[in-house]
């Protein structure tokens, strides 16, 4: 018995016995073409079977026992876009440092040629800690704003 011979039966007990294939291949093998008539009454019993009407509470029996899986899965794509969002944000962030420290340093030499190096010193170190309390900010806010919007597309999704 062979690969052939398995589906050949297969296509047999399912009704597709005019298949060219199966065919050629009743005709090469005596054994399958002695199943035959067996297989052909297999297919005609299940080509007049009805499929039983699903009961009443299959639906939520089935979605009982699918929840945990799909929160699994639901959590693992969270996580996964959560990812991508923070990966995507971190990109430009070495060239914003770059960029805010030249200005920082642009800041402080053109208020030291008008005011005192202390008081310039104090003016430059209150702009840093507030590029840096809103960077804080705007990067901490990005896995929250992901997560949200991942559970809002869900909701949209499923319901």
């Amino acid at each position: 018995m062979s690969h052939s011979c398995d589906r050949a039966r297969v296509a047999l007990a399912l009704g597709r016995g005019d298949d060219p294939e199966v065919a050629r291949h009743l005709a090469q093998c005596d054994l399958c073409r002695a199943e035959a008539v067996a297989l052909r009454l297999v297919a005609t019993t299940l080509g007049g079977a009805r499929a039983p009407a699903p009961s009443a509470t299959l639906a939520t029996q089935v979605r009982a026992a699918a929840a945990p899986l799909l929160a699994r899965n639901a959590r693992r794509a969270t996580w996964r876009a959560v990812a991508r969002a923070v990966a995507a944000a971190m990109l430009p962030l070495p060239l914003l440092v770059l960029i805010d420290g030249y200005l920082v340093r642009a800041a402080y030499d053109a208020l030291r040629a008008v005011l005192p190096a202390a008081l310039s010193m104090y003016f430059v170190l209150n702009y840093t800690t507030l590029l840096a309390v809103l960077l804080t900010l705007a990067y901490g806010a990005i896995p929250l704003l992901a997560e949200r919007q991942v559970r809002l597309r869900r909701e949209e999704t499923h319901g």
